[in-house]
Parts: structure tokens; sequence; C-alpha cells
């Protein structure tokens, strides 16, 4: 009876030390996300019976197999933990075993140097990983990249989450992981302790000792169930029923528990909160990636471990460590649009680095100068500081781009809202207006006029297309680029441009950057663009000009095009809707303005174009001669229109 009463105080003791593990385990996870503590009980139980059966540890494998695929950072990130867990156990095994040889345990030497041995392999190992980290970085890209897809972004995650396991031990509490490991290891020896009394009552001559040398040494590797009773194969059947009892009995009432009435459960988990309080909200975790799309996230991980503009990565991460970034919505430019969620809701992030940060925190600037004039986008908070800005706006499901609710309202909502802007900025924007400055003009001229026209004439893929005096473009005959040589005369336009007037503007009002609200047909602008050195409103109109005139948008949704000699062909759609604002703009203008300021803003829409294709030359060049053929369509227009002899 006695040695019956001794099984069942090891095992308490040893489900004491499990859920003391298991506390000290979720402290690496509390990290990233709130711990799903019944499936890391069962998780746990279901490795030690696997442990059992099995060699080698295989059952922490399916510790972490089985807990990842109920948390929100998968399989990977839970093998990280565990090793992490596995790793602290390693060097208190070592102090065990120390501790035992030098008070004069008998038969541990080998165990205390194969400990030894394997802790300082294990230091060397860490210190080489970090020296090296460069190069192992790049092992891990290209052994993730020998599978498919999905596979390797597997691969990439498990490492990335192993990377920044052991990077924020940092934000544990260790005071907390110390406490956690000592009651545990001391759950663990008192249990050792009460199990060798009992074995010993049954005839088994084992020590404390004696136990925890057949569950840590040398050959703990072999299977479990073979070592408890193998190295019991001397003593009496009792014996060696006991230690299988002790073995199996406890994974069981782990099992059990987590299949007890919620309330029960509920109850117990109020106990352990006591010993490990949860964070209050989602604020307290971070995220181990902010993407949520696949694709992000093997960008991000491929750039990473390819050591791509590390920079970038390090800014990129300290910038949104705490959001989730739920679609990419970049366009047109070098700055990256995304729409995110944090523990306050979801937002719009925009954010660049660089020069293009520096570009971005004058169009921040801008936004908050203007925000007692315009209607414009609520930010919401942002940072500037030289190389990096990035800033939030407020989200509205409500909230769509001008190409969107052209194409689900009525053009005559559409057209009443767009006259509302331009009245807007006319009234307070644009006024009042100064002449322009010969200086900048020239600058102008010189970057976004000649400067452009020289990087499309020399760009692989638009060389040729730029030689043809006539260029067909599905199907139709367009005058190519040498023919429309007056169009980017210097002296025409000098003159031209010399009357337009010089006042604040937004400086890319495409129909994107147009936000209607849905059911109230009320507006706002985002996404200014600054540094257009020749600062006249006809460069707004000129933009707008680019959507309704050109079909940019259109354009961007198509997405191949091909080219044979002087044939450029593609898909080209293009809506009624789009004509009909088209040619109420067209009217506003020619209303308000004199022909020869009409063919300044047409002039301008046109150098938009220009300024648009070094942009695609350079990130998506498959598709340049597509907005080269744009250019060359709106470049015939405007010689048609506007003739000179």
């Amino acid at each position: 009876m006695t040695a019956v009463l001794l099984l069942l105080a090891s095992v308490v003791l040893l489900l004491l030390g499990h859920l003391f593990r298991i506390l000290r385990w979720e402290q690496f996870i509390r990290i990233y996300e709130r711990p799903m503590r019944g499936a890391m009980l069962r998780g746990l139980a279901g490795g030690y019976a696997v442990n059992f059966l099995l060699p080698f540890h295989i059952g922490d494998l399916f510790r972490a197999w089985f807990t990842g695929r109920k948390m929100k950072n998968g399989v990977g990130f839970a093998l990280a933990t565990v090793i992490m867990d596995r790793f602290l156990d390693v060097w208190l095994v070592t102090l065990l075993f120390g501790v035992f040889r030098l008070s004069g345990a008998p038969g541990i030497e080998d165990e205390t140097h194969y400990y030894l041995a394997f802790s300082a392999a294990l230091a060397v190992a860490l210190v080489l990983v970090i020296r090296l980290r460069g190069p192992i970085k790049r092992l891990c890209l290209k052994v993730c990249g020998i599978f498919n897809d999905t596979l390797k972004l597997d691969g990439l995650v498990f490492c990335w989450s192993l990377i920044n396991t052991f990077k924020d031990l940092g934000r544990v509490r260790l005071s907390r992981l110390a406490v956690n490991t000592g009651l545990m290891w001391a759950s663990y020896l008192a249990s050792y302790r009460v199990l060798a009394e009992g074995l010993s009552q049954l005839g088994a001559d084992f020590g404390m000792v004696e136990v925890f040398t057949m569950l840590f040494g040398r050959d703990a590797v072999d299977v479990t169930s073979f070592s408890l009773t193998g190295q019991l194969h001397d003593s009496a059947p009792l014996a060696q029923g006991m230690m299988l009892a002790w073995y199996i009995l406890p994974l069981l009432v782990m099992w059990a528990v987590t299949l007890l009435p919620d309330k029960m459960r509920s109850g117990i988990n109020h106990a352990a909160a006591a010993a490990a309080p949860e964070p209050s909200d989602e604020d307290d975790y971070l995220n181990l990636l902010p993407q949520v799309d696949p694709r992000d996230r093997s960008a991000f991980l491929s750039q990473y471990f390819g050591l791509q503009n590390k920079p970038f990565v390090e800014q990129f991460l300290r910038i949104n460590r705490g959001v989730t970034i739920l679609e990419d919505h970049s366009a047109g430019s070098n700055a990256t649009t995304m729409l995110c969620m944090d523990h306050s809701g979801t937002f719009w992030r925009k954010y660049a680095f660089g020069a293009d940060g520096d570009k971005l925190a004058v169009q921040l600037e801008w936004l908050r100068a203007q925000e007692g004039r315009l209607p414009l986008c609520n930010i919401l908070r942002g940072e500037a500081e030289p190389g990096c800005c990035w800033y939030d706006m407020e989200y509205s499901a409500q909230a769509v781009s001008m190409f969107r609710y052209l194409h689900s309202n009525p053009v005559e909502k559409s057209a009443a809202i767009l006259r509302d802007v331009l009245a807007t900025l006319d009234k307070t924007l644009y006024t009042p207006a100064k002449s322009a400055d010969p200086a900048a003009l020239a600058e102008y001229l010189d970057k976004k006029v000649d400067g452009n026209l020289a990087r499309i004439r020399e760009a692989r893929g638009l060389r040729e297309l730029c030689e043809y005096d006539r260029v067909w473009i599905n199907g139709a005959p367009y005058l190519g680029l040498p023919a429309l040589g007056r169009l980017f005369d210097r002296t025409y336009l000098t003159e031209l441009f010399a009357d337009d007037p010089i006042a604040t503007i937004h400086g890319d009002l495409t129909l994107e950057n147009i936000i209607c609200r849905t059911g109230a047909d009320t507006w706002y602008l985002i996404d200014p663009n600054t540094g257009n050195l020749h600062e006249s409103p006809f460069l707004d109109y000129g933009k707008l000009l680019q959507s309704l005139h050109g079909g940019y948008e259109f354009m961007m949704m198509t997405p191949r095009v091909s080219v044979h000699e002087n044939r450029i062909e593609f898909t080209f759609t293009r809506s009624a809707a789009y004509d009909a604002l088209f040619a109420e703009v067209r009217a506003y203008l020619e209303s308000r303005y004199t022909p020869r300021q009409v063919e300044s803003i047409f002039l301008h829409e046109l150098i938009h174009w220009l300024r648009l294709m070094p942009y695609k030359i350079s990130k998506d060049r498959k598709r340049a001669p597509m907005f080269f053929a744009g250019l060359l369509m709106v470049a015939n227009d405007i010689a048609r229109w506007y003739p000179h002899d």
C-alpha cells in the first residue's frame, strides 16, 4: 500500500512539473500570440507518448506539429519554441549532472562528460551561428529553395521563427522564466526521489540519481519503454510495473484534463493564470511576420535570407512589427501602400525609405499643412526621419476611389463630384496664382521632358520603337516619336508654359487619388505629389486627363503586351463612363481657359506620360511598351487637335 501511495505522490509531482513546463513553454509563445493551453497540454502528453514508443525524442516533433496546427503562427513557429524549451533543458541537465558528480554520486562520469561536451558543442554552435549568420541565412534560403513554394515558405518561416525566438528572449520576463524553470525541475526531482523510494520498497535498488540517469543519460535516446523496463530487468515485476505506471498515468491524466467540461477547465486555467497571467489585450503580442498573404511573406523572407537590402528589411520590421498587413495596394510609385490592422482597428499605411522616404515626408508635410483648406484623408499617426517616413490613414469600407465610384454609380453623380473637386481646388488651393518662374520652368523641361525622353530612347525594348516614324497600335497607325518632335520642341514648350499660372497644387490628381464616400456622395483627396518644379494647376488637370483621356487605370489592369518590329498589341478596354467624364472635364477646361491654355494642359498630360515611363522601364519592363503606346496615342491626339505649321 505504501508503494501505491508513493506512486501516486510521484505522479502528482510529475504532473506538477509538466504544468510548470507548460507555463515556461508558453512564455516563448506569448511574445507573439495567445497560448492555447488545452492544445499545449495535449501536445505535450502526445509528445511524451510518442517518446515512449519511438527513439530519438521524436515526440518533440509531434508536440510541435500537434500544437502548431492550432496556433496562429503555425507549426514552424511551434517547433522553434519547442527547440528553445529543450535548449534550456540541456543546460539544466548538464548542471544537475555536475552537481551529482560533485556530491560523489557514483557511475555518472560518462553522462557528466557527455553533457559537458554536448553543452560546449551547443555553445560553440551558437557562437558560430551568430558570427556566420550571413552565410547561414543564405544557406537556409538555398536549402528551402529546393522544395516547392509551399514547403519553401514553411521552411523559411521555421528559420525565421527560430531566429526571432532566440532574438526576442529578452522580451520574456526572465524572473518568471527562472521561477518556472526552478519549480519545474524541483517538482521533477521530487518526483524522481519519491519514485526511487517506491521502487526500493518493491525490491529495485534505485535512488534518485539512478532514475535521473535512466531518463536523461546517454541511453535516453532509446525507446523509452525499452529503457525503463530494460534497466529494471533484474528487479521484481512490480517494480517494472510501477515504473511504467509512473510514466503512463500522467499522460492519461493530462489528456483527460482537456476533456473536462468547460467550467472545470476554466477554473484550472484561472488557477494557472495566478502563476502566469495572460496579457490583457492583443496589443501585448508582436507579429511574427506582419504579412498575411503567403506571397508577400515569401517575397519578404526571400529578401531577408538572401541578405538583400538589409537597411530596408530592418526599417520595415521596425515600423511594421506591431501590425498585420492584410493587403498590399501599392501602385505606380516607390512608396508602399498597405491595408493594415492592429488592436485599434483597420487602417491604411503608407511608407517609403531612402530618397523615397524623404519625398514621402514632404508629402506628409503637405497633407498636414493643407488639412484645414481641403477635404483630405484623415492622418491617424505618422513619423518622418531622414531616410524613412510612414503615416497611417483612416480606413472606411464606404470609401472607394473615383474609378470604382464612376463604374458603380450614374455618370452624372461622378461628374457632379468631379466638378466640386475642381471648384474647391480652384477656390482654396489655386488662388492666388503667380507667374511662372523661368528658372523653374527650364529645370522642369530639362528633367521632365529632355531627361525622360533620353531615358526612353536608351531603354532596352524601346530603342527600336523610338526610331519608327509610324507605329501600329492594336492594328491602327499612329505617328511615331520622330514624327512628333514638334510636341517636345524646347522653344515651343517654353513659350506655351510661360503663361501658366503658378500656385500650390496636389500634383497627382488621378481618379485613384480622389476618394468618394458611397451613400454620402462626398469626397477627399489622398497621395499628393510634391516637387514638380513647375507648380501649375495645369499639371493637376493634366494628371486628371492622364486618367480620363489616356486611360491609365485600364492599362494598369492589362497584364500583357506583345511587340513585333513597329507593332504593339495589347488588350485595351475603355469604358463609356470614362468617355462621358472626359467630355465633362474637357468642356469645363474649354469654358474656363483659352484655347492656348487648354493646349498647355494637354501638353502637361503628355509630359506626365513621359514622367511615367522611367518608372515603368525600371519596375515593369515587360509592360513598358504598352505605356509607350499610351504616350504615342495621347501625343497623336494632341498633334491632331492642335496643329501648327
